[in-house]
């Protein structure tokens, strides 16, 4: 998946990316190997090949956290087959009080980890949990989740965890609504004791525990917290598999063959419509537009990722290499 991405470059985004993707260029070693590229002039693609090699030595030496560092927030999620084993499933609940956490929870995919209010919610276990692992995965995490874990404990997370909301990258594939209408939709289940609750019933079943000292109803809500949790590890694996389906496979079943013919590229018929069209010219992509807003959006947003700043390397290639680039 990483090997198959090119917006790990600067300046090329999602629409970017896909117009390479339909002229043949597969991967970074394609990339490397053409002669030429639509829309980027000879002195970027020189400095892209660089870079791409820069790439593949930190993919061969499993340094993930190198390349989240090139990729933009919103894009994050292609990094999940390589860290999924370092993956931690993350969710809390709070009090009727924004900001209060009564539970936070974590699934690693074998072991359930809860810290409760008033029992072990302590900074430091939650900092010796959280250091063990690499990949981060929440459900509306970038809003809520990851800002009121970094309010409430304040640094407990590691420095160059990198972290996917899940709720973005259903967004993209038209899955829209709260974790649990989601999990409707595919099929994902959960016990009957907790089947049908919300965050709203989970916030009055502590408040209730306050009143009563009915530890009961703490069990209760540690189950619901756990399916929380546990669900998220389901719903990755089908929602990046299908995202990355959607916007790699699906333009690869309309990408031209590459012609020894420099001027000229020819389409492969498919289930798309594609035209011959002389190899100066990029068209523009539906939805391209929508999607790289909402690349930006996401940088922009909360979360506990740095945004990626534009590469220092490009400072010199202005003027018209840089209009020639594939670019926002």
């Amino acid at each position: 998946m990483i090997e198959q991405s090119f917006v790990l470059l600067d300046r090329i985004t999602s629409g970017g990316e896909r117009k390479i993707w339909k002229q043949g260029i597969r991967d970074w070693t394609s990339f490397k190997e053409a002669r030429k590229i639509l829309g980027i002039g000879q002195r970027r693609k020189s400095y892209y090949d660089l870079k791409l090699r820069e790439y593949a030595r930190a993919l061969e030496n499993e340094e993930y956290v190198v390349l989240a560092r090139f990729l933009p927030k919103s894009q994050r999620w292609r990094l999940y087959p390589y860290l999924k084993e370092k993956a931690l499933y993350v969710d809390i609940e709070t009090a009727q009080r924004y900001g209060d956490i009564t539970v936070l929870g974590a699934y690693d995919g074998e072991q359930y980890y809860s810290f409760v209010k008033g029992y072990n919610m302590e900074k430091e276990l939650v900092r010796e949990l959280f250091a063990q692992y690499s990949l981060f995965i929440t459900f509306n995490g970038s809003s809520f989740d990851i800002p009121i874990i970094e309010r409430y404990f304040g640094s407990v997370l590691p420095e160059d965890a990198v972290h996917v909301d899940l709720r973005h990258v259903c967004a993209r594939l038209g899955l829209h609504g709260g974790l649990k209408t989601i999990e409707r939709i595919l099929g994902i289940g959960r016990n009957e004791d907790v089947k049908g609750m919300c965050g709203e019933e989970a916030a009055l079943l502590w408040h209730e525990f306050l009143l009563t000292g009915d530890e009961e109803l703490v069990e209760l809500l540690l189950e619901y917290n756990e399916a929380d949790c546990r669900n998220l590890e389901p719903l990755a694996a089908y929602a990046i598999d299908a995202l990355w389906k959607q916007i790699h496979d699906a333009c690869l079943d309309a990408a031209p063959i590459r012609s020894t013919d420099a001027r000229r590229t020819t389409c492969v018929p498919s289930r798309m419509r594609c035209s011959e069209r002389p190899a100066d010219e990029v068209q523009d992509d539906d939805g391209e537009e929508a999607e790289d807003a909402e690349d930006r959006r996401q940088e922009d947003g909360p979360g506990i990722d740095n945004e990626r700043g534009r590469d220092p390397g490009l400072d010199g290639i202005e003027g018209k290499e840089a209009d020639d680039a594939v670019q926002r």
